[in-house]
C-alpha cells in the first residue's frame, strides 16, 4: 500500500496511533476487508459495497470551490447540503431532517482523511466526536481497531438554526455522536490559541488568570464561605514531588477539593483496586500513621490524586483535600459527613475530575481534539463550526455524576474546576468559563432538561427563599436516587452535608426552629408535597433499603432508580402532619417499645451544630403519624382484566380503552413497569404507579417487608389523599391497627378531581 505523505509529520503523540491505523487500512486494501452490515440506513443510502472500494473513495482528496481539501465523504456531505437547499426553495419555513448517508467507513479512516490526507471538513468532524467525549475512556474506544464501525450523517433543518448529526452505529446500537452546527457566517476572528499547531496539553497560565479572576474580582468568598475553620486534616504540597499530612491550621488557608470516582472493583484488576484502597490513611490510637505526617512521595498514590496534585499546585496553591488521605481510617464517619458543607464551602474551589472513570485514570493526557490547528471549514457556502459542549451536557455526562457522595460535593461547591477529556470548565456563581472559548464558536444547544445549575442550592440558602429551598431539595433528591454508592449503609451519610446546609438556611438566624425537621429524607414542613415522589419504573424489591429507611421514604427504594419528584402540587386541607417516632437505631426493625418521642429542646445552642444534630437524628426516623382523607383505592365489586385488553394505542399516542367491559368497573395491573388503573362504572379512570414490580405470593413480612403490592392483592390497596390530584397508596402492615406501608403513588388524576369527596378523615401511621 503506498499512501502519499504531507511534508509536514503528526505530532509525536499521534505516531502509535497513525500505526495502528495505517495496519487498519492496509489490512482492507490487501483484501482483509470488512464488510459493514446491511443495516436499513446503509440500504437507504448506498448500494452495498466492498469495503476497498468505500475507503478509497470516501479517502479520495481534492481541493474545493473555497480552496479547502475535500474527501469523498465530504462530497457525501455536499449532496445533505444540495438537499437542504432544495428543501429550503420550496418551502422557507421547511423544518426535518434528511436521511443518514455514509460519511466514512470508521473512525480510524476519518483520522487517517484527518492526518495524512489533511481534509478540512474531516478536521473539524474528527474534534466533534473528540469533544463530545467526556472521559479518556470515551477517546480510546473510538480509537479502538477491534470496535470500528460506519460513520453516518444526517443534516437535521430547524428554526433554531441546521446542525449536521452524526453518529457511528454498531448493529445493536448507536455508539458515538457528535454534532456539526452550520452557519452562513464564519466564527468571529479572534485569536486562535491553537495557531502554532496543536495543544495537547493545558494552558495552565490561562486557568490561573480565570482562578485568579474570581478569587480577586467577584464576591464568591464573601458570600458563599460558610466558616473559618479548616478540615480537620489536610495534604500538604511541598518541593521535589513530595507531601504530607498535617492536622488542622489555625488560620483558614486555601485548599482544593478533589472530587473523583473511585470506581468499580468488579470491573477493574484486583491489583488495581487494591492500589485505590491503599492510598487510604491508616490511623494508629486515633491519629494518622507517623509515615503520612513526615514528607513522603506523593507517586505512591493513584494516577488521578497525583494529577490533582500537580494541577494544584501549578494552580499557586498549596494545601489539597482527598477523601480516603485526609479522612484516616477508624474517623467517625457519621461525623465527617456531617461536615462536608464546610470542607466543601470553604475550599479555593472543588476538582471535579470529570474525564476519569476511576481513581487509576490520569487526568493529564493528551488532548487529541487540539492535535491539528483551528481552521474555518467551508462546504457549498456554508461555514461548519465546532459547538461548545454545554456545561450540563459535562456535568451529566460525566463518571463523577454516576457516584453517590459526589453530590454533595457539587452542589456544597462555590467554586468549582470540572476537568473533562479535551478542556476544562470553571463555574462559580457570578459566571462560567470553558478553556479556549475564546475560538469565538457558539455553544450547542444546551440540554434543558438536566438539573439545576451547580450552585444554585447554595444560593437560595444564602436568600433564604423557603419555597425555592424545598424545590432545591426536590431537584437534589432527583440528582441523587439515580446515583450508586459502594455501600447502601450511606445513603444517608452522602447526603448528610447537603441536609445540615438545608436546616441552617432555615435557621440562619439561629432561632429554634418549632416545626422544621429532617424525616429520613424528607422535610416535615412540605412534608405532603415530598412524599409524592414516584418512580419512572417499578423497581426490583429484592433490592429495596427498607432497613435502611421507612418505606414512605426515597431513601428506602434501590440504588440507581429514577425519580420523579417535580408535578404541580396543592396540598389538601384536610392533610396534617401529627408527629414523629423516632427509633434508637438505624438499621433494626421497628418494634412499639422501641419508639422514642421527638425532643427539640435538647438540642445545642449554635445552630451551624444544632443543623448536624438534626440530620443525624433524621436519618433515624421510622414511623409518622398523619392525617387525611381516606378510602379504597378499588371497589369491591371491580373485576380485573388484562392490561393487553385495556391498554391501546392511537398512533403515536398510547391510550385506554374500556369497551371490554363497557358500564361495569374495572382494574388492571402492568407487571412489567408497575402501573395499576382502576376505573369505575361509570367514571374516569385513576392511573397509579407502584414502586416495585410484583412478587409471586404474599409471603412472610420478615421476607419482603411488604413493601411489594402481590399480583391479585390490588383490591386490598387503600389511598390516603396528599394534595388536589396527589395520593399514596398504601398496603396494611399486618398485626398492626391503623399502620400502613407506602407501596406506590397516584398523581395528576385529572379524570376523576372528585375521589375523595365525602370519604372520612382517619388518623394513620406509616411505616
Amino acid at each position: 500500500m503506498y499512501v502519499t505523505m504531507d511534508s509536514s509529520s503528526p505530532p509525536l503523540g499521534q505516531l502509535s496511533i497513525l500505526a495502528r491505523q495505517m495496519r487498519f487500512i492496509g489490512n482492507i486494501v490487501l483484501g482483509q476487508s470488512y464488510h459493514p452490515p446491511a443495516t436499513k440506513m446503509e440500504e437507504e443510502s448506498h448500494t452495498v459495497q466492498t469495503q476497498r472500494h468505500i475507503s478509497q473513495d470516501l479517502c479520495r482528496t481534492k481541493s474545493n470551490e473555497h480552496g479547502q481539501r475535500q474527501c469523498g465523504g465530504c462530497t457525501e456531505l455536499c449532496s445533505l447540503l444540495r438537499w437542504g437547499e432544495v428543501q429550503r426553495r420550496r418551502d422557507l419555513a421547511y423544518q426535518g431532517t434528511s436521511r443518514p448517508l455514509l460519511f466514512h467507513s470508521n473512525y480510524l479512516e476519518l483520522d487517517i482523511c484527518t492526518a495524512t490526507h489533511k481534509c478540512d471538513t474531516c478536521q473539524v468532524i474528527k474534534r466533534a466526536f473528540l469533544l463530545a467525549q467526556v472521559t479518556g475512556f470515551g477517546v480510546k474506544s473510538l480509537e479502538n481497531p477491534d470496535k470500528q464501525w460506519p460513520i453516518y450523517a444526517v443534516l437535521s433543518i430547524g428554526k433554531a438554526g441546521d446542525n449536521l448529526f452524526l453518529s457511528i452505529q454498531s448493529p445493536e446500537e448507536t455508539l458515538f455522536t457528535a454534532t456539526v452546527p452550520l452557519g452562513r457566517e464564519r466564527c468571529p476572528k479572534t485569536p486562535d490559541p491553537t495557531r502554532g499547531g496543536g495543544r495537547l496539553r493545558t494552558d495552565f497560565e490561562e486557568l490561573r488568570q480565570v482562578v485568579r479572576t474570581c478569587h480577586q474580582n467577584h464576591e464568591c468568598s464573601s458570600k458563599y464561605r460558610w466558616s473559618d475553620r479548616n478540615p480537620s486534616w489536610l495534604l500538604e504540597i511541598l518541593p521535589k514531588n513530595e507531601v504530607r499530612l498535617v492536622s488542622r491550621p489555625s488560620k483558614l488557608v486555601d485548599y482544593v477539593v478533589l472530587s473523583y470516582s473511585w470506581g468499580d472493583p468488579a470491573t477493574m484488576p484486583a491489583t488495581e483496586w487494591a492500589r485505590i484502597k491503599a492510598a487510604a490513611t491508616k490511623s494508629k490510637n486515633g491519629s494518622p500513621v507517623l509515615e503520612r505526617l513526615h514528607p513522603f512521595s506523593r507517586s505512591c498514590f493513584p494516577e488521578i490524586m497525583q494529577d490533582a496534585i500537580t494541577i494544584t499546585e501549578s494552580l499557586g496553591f498549596h494545601y489539597i483535600w482527598i477523601d480516603s488521605i485526609c479522612i484516616p481510617k477508624g474517623t467517625n464517619w457519621d461525623t465527617e459527613a456531617s461536615l462536608m458543607h464546610e470542607v466543601y464551602g470553604n475550599a479555593a474551589f472543588t476538582l471535579a475530575a470529570s474525564s476519569a472513570t476511576k481513581a487509576t485514570d490520569p487526568l493529564l493526557f493528551d488532548r487529541l481534539a487540539w492535535a491539528h490547528r483551528n481552521k474555518a471549514c467551508k462546504l457549498r457556502g456554508v461555514w461548519l463550526h465546532n459547538g461548545q459542549a454545554s456545561l450540563n451536557a459535562v456535568r451529566l455526562g460525566s463518571p463523577v455524576s454516576q457516584r453517590g457522595w459526589t453530590l454533595q460535593e457539587e452542589r456544597l461547591s462555590p467554586r468549582i474546576l470540572y476537568w473533562a477529556g479535551q478542556r476544562w470548565y470553571w463555574s462559580c456563581p457570578e459566571g462560567q468559563v470553558a478553556e479556549l472559548s475564546e475560538l469565538g464558536c457558539k455553544p450547542t444547544l444546551a440540554d434543558q432538561q438536566g438539573w439545576s445549575l451547580p450552585q444554585s442550592f447554595l444560593e437560595v440558602c444564602r436568600t433564604g427563599d423557603e419555597q425555592q429551598l424545598h424545590e432545591e431539595w426536590l431537584d437534589i433528591v432527583e440528582a441523587y436516587t439515580r446515583r450508586d454508592l459502594a455501600h447502601a449503609k450511606d445513603r444517608f451519610l452522602a447526603i448528610a452535608g447537603l441536609a445540615v446546609r438545608f436546616y441552617n438556611a432555615k435557621a440562619e438566624s439561629g432561632k429554634v426552629l418549632a416545626t422544621e425537621e429532617y424525616l429520613a429524607g424528607l422535610w416535615r414542613d412540605n412534608f405532603a408535597r415530598q412524599l409524592s415522589w414516584s418512580v419512572d419504573k417499578a423497581a426490583n424489591p429484592d433490592d429495596n433499603l427498607q432497613l435502611i429507611a421507612p418505606s414512605w421514604s426515597w431513601a428506602s427504594l434501590p440504588l440507581r432508580v429514577h425519580t420523579k419528584t417535580k408535578h404541580a402540587f396543592r396540598q389538601s386541607e384536610y392533610f396534617q402532619f401529627i408527629r414523629t417516632r423516632y427509633f434508637s437505631a438505624p438499621g433494626t426493625a421497628v418494634t412499639k417499645s422501641d419508639w422514642v418521642k421527638s425532643q427539640l429542646e435538647d438540642l445545642l445552642s449554635d445552630f451551624r451544630d444544632r443543623g448536624q444534630v438534626i440530620e443525624e437524628r433524621g436519618r433515624t426516623a421510622k414511623v409518622v403519624e398523619v392525617q387525611g382523607r381516606f378510602r379504597r383505592f378499588i371497589s369491591d365489586d371491580s373485576e380485573k382484566v388484562p392490561w393487553t385488553d385495556i391498554e391501546k394505542k392511537r398512533g403515536s399516542r398510547t391510550g385506554f380503552d374500556f369497551s371490554v367491559l363497557p358500564g361495569r368497573p374495572l382494574h388492571a395491573r402492568n407487571l412489567q413497569d408497575g402501573r395499576v388503573v382502576s376505573k369505575e362504572a361509570h367514571g374516569g379512570e385513576i392511573v397509579g404507579q407502584l414502586d416495585y414490580l410484583s412478587k409471586h405470593g404474599i409471603g412472610d413480612d420478615k421476607a419482603n417487608l411488604g413493601i411489594c403490592l402481590p399480583d391479585g392483592a390490588e383490591q386490598d390497596l387503600v389511598c390516603l389523599e396528599l394534595g388536589d390530584s396527589a395520593m399514596l397508596l398504601l398496603y396494611q402492615k399486618p398485626g398492626w391497627p391503623e399502620a400502613y406501608r407506602r407501596v406506590g403513588v397516584c398523581i395528576g388524576y385529572s379524570n376523576r378531581k372528585g375521589f375523595f369527596y365525602g370519604c372520612e378523615t382517619r388518623r394513620i401511621l406509616l411505616f
